[in-house]
């Protein structure tokens, strides 16, 4: 347990707050969740910024909440893609945290200094513990297929990127150069560091590296080819050589990408 106070500090005549204790939903989540406790989240409005108070819980791998009197669980913040940050001067209230994720930045006031401590303690813990579980599932899954156990340009060991529009994994020095031609060209992620969804991770499964390169590689020559000791400078002229110019490719009528969709 984390210590974080699950009971409101009620005042006298606070009936909004009685209220929110009372709440079935509430105590649904409360039962559930091993942190849990009420929290201020600020909002955008049409007149800036307001402040929400929420009953807010850690639940599969989820910051979770439920606002003021009504009866739906909103998920917050997905943990596997977020950071906790401390706030600076910007802010103008005590006791609060940044949640940054790749949706934007959401500012959270805890009741006391003590509760944010075990808050950021709690959720930075959790982000931790979530991105070790889906790495450890998605990561494997993904190279376990055929080919992948090696980058798809250089044969480089255990590469940690990823080209998913391609369907192919590629090692660091590779990604660097695929990032450099555009998304129009190459949609890279990384396998370590980004959120990986079910579906995306079924599609990566379809494909692979070595299917890819039946196509891509059709007509490769093996003196032609990258190794994992190739300087920058070649590794930019054969993956432009593969994916703009298309020089090793085996055209098909249907086009060249079909097999790999």
């Amino acid at each position: 347990s984390s210590g974080i106070n699950a009971e409101w500090p009620l005042r006298p005549g606070n009936k909004k707050r009685s209220r929110l204790i009372k709440q079935d939903s509430v105590e649904k989540l409360r039962n559930k969740g091993k942190t849990h406790g009420y929290m201020y989240v600020r909002q955008k409005s049409a007149l800036g910024y307001k402040w929400i108070l929420m009953y807010c819980t850690i639940e599969d791998d989820w910051l979770k909440g439920v606002v003021n009197d009504s009866d739906k669980i909103i998920d917050l913040e997905h943990l596997p893609t977020t950071t906790v940050k401390t706030v600076g001067p910007e802010v103008d209230r005590n006791s609060c945290f940044y949640m940054i994720s790749p949706k934007g930045t959401r500012c959270y006031q805890a009741l006391t200094e003590l509760d944010r401590r075990n808050w950021m303690k709690s959720l930075t813990e959790s982000v931790v513990n979530a991105l070790q579980r889906v790495t450890t599932d998605h990561v494997n899954r993904i190279r376990n297929v055929k080919g992948n156990s090696t980058c798809a340009d250089c044969d480089n060991v255990d590469p940690e990127w990823a080209c998913i529009d391609h369907g192919t994994c590629i090692c660091i020095q590779c990604s660097g150069v695929h990032r450099s031609l555009g998304v129009t060209i190459s949609k890279v992620r990384s396998l370590l560091l980004d959120f990986w969804s079910e579906e995306l991770i079924q599609s990566m499964e379809a494909k692979g590296n070595s299917i890819f390169n039946k196509i891509y590689e059709a007509n490769l020559q093996s003196d032609q080819r990258i190794t994992s000791q190739s300087p920058r400078e070649d590794r930019e002229k054969f993956i432009k050589r593969k994916y703009i110019d298309k020089e090793f490719c085996r055209v098909k009528e249907d086009g060249l990408e079909t097999a790999v969709k």
